[in-house]
């Protein structure tokens, strides 16, 4: 980006095509941190969704009469997704003496999401109080499934904000290109009829088309890009995943205004 930035500037510096760079520096800057997070997120989507499945194996081996780091070692051998690894992971950690709490708060580090966190968090405390692993392992596992529904639900019902939110976005640079292809060029031609009848100083007469077409590209850039920000936050509960939303608005805006307008 750092250097896509410094050669743009420096062969289009004073022109309007600086704005292409600054567009294109910032998309640069941006896409790397969005392919990381959806593929982030979308790791630790499918971990919380085996979650309470490898918690109630492990209930199941410990009511057996198996112990836990044996029945993590059983289950080990299981395919849980992308949990498998982390699964291998806390059978080795088991394995070189670290306990069972300890080998739960260190897979908590590793993927901290709430789901995992709280589960862990439910286990640990009620291991400390007392009474039946087995048991407070069905209650998280079952804990996490109901959580993780709701979340699945809020999502599905949050998607269509985002429909909203892009749809709004395309009918706002709908008007904006309606006013750019008609609006501006109906009143560069009244400035020039002003300006030949002698009235140059007027508003009118000063009209610059290129200045007031250049003025709605960046709204329409500005707005696509924090759109995409605002779709993160109200579909997927974190601004980080708007970022793929505001690449994709923020070329539309920019193919727009560069190629059809």
């Amino acid at each position: 980006a750092l250097l896509v930035f410094i050669f743009g500037m420096s062969m289009t510096w004073g022109t309007p095509l600086i704005d292409d760079v600054i567009i294109f520096t910032v998309l640069t800057s941006i896409t790397p941190p969005a392919i990381a997070y959806q593929k982030k997120y979308r790791n630790t989507d499918k971990i919380e969704e085996y979650l309470p499945t490898f918690l109630r194996d492990i209930s199941e081996m410990s009511r057996a009469g198996l112990t836990l780091p044996r029945s993590v070692n059983t289950v080990s051998k299981g395919e849980y997704g992308q949990l498998t690894m982390e699964v291998r992971q806390m059978d080795r950690s088991m394995s070189w003496g670290v306990s069972f709490e300890q080998t739960l708060r260190n897979f908590a580090n590793r993927v901290p999401t709430p789901i995992i966190v709280r589960s862990v968090s439910l286990i640990t405390q009620a291991s400390r109080a007392g009474g039946s692993v087995s048991s407070v392992l069905e209650a998280a596992a079952r804990d996490a499934r109901e959580v993780k529904l709701l979340e699945q639900e809020r999502r599905g019902n949050m998607i269509v904000y985002v429909v909203i939110i892009y749809m709004s976005f395309f009918v706002f640079l709908f008007v904006i290109a309606m006013l750019v292809s008609t609006f501006v060029p109906t009143m560069a031609e009244a400035g020039k009829a002003a300006a030949a009848a002698g009235a140059g100083s007027q508003f009118v007469g000063a009209f610059d088309p290129a200045k007031y077409t250049r003025l709605m590209m960046h709204t329409a850039v500005i707005q696509g890009f924090m759109s995409g920000l605002v779709a993160g936050q109200m579909g997927e509960g974190a601004v980080s995943r708007g970022l793929k939303h505001s690449i994709i608005m923020t070329l539309i805006a920019w193919v727009v205004f560069t190629l059809i307008i």
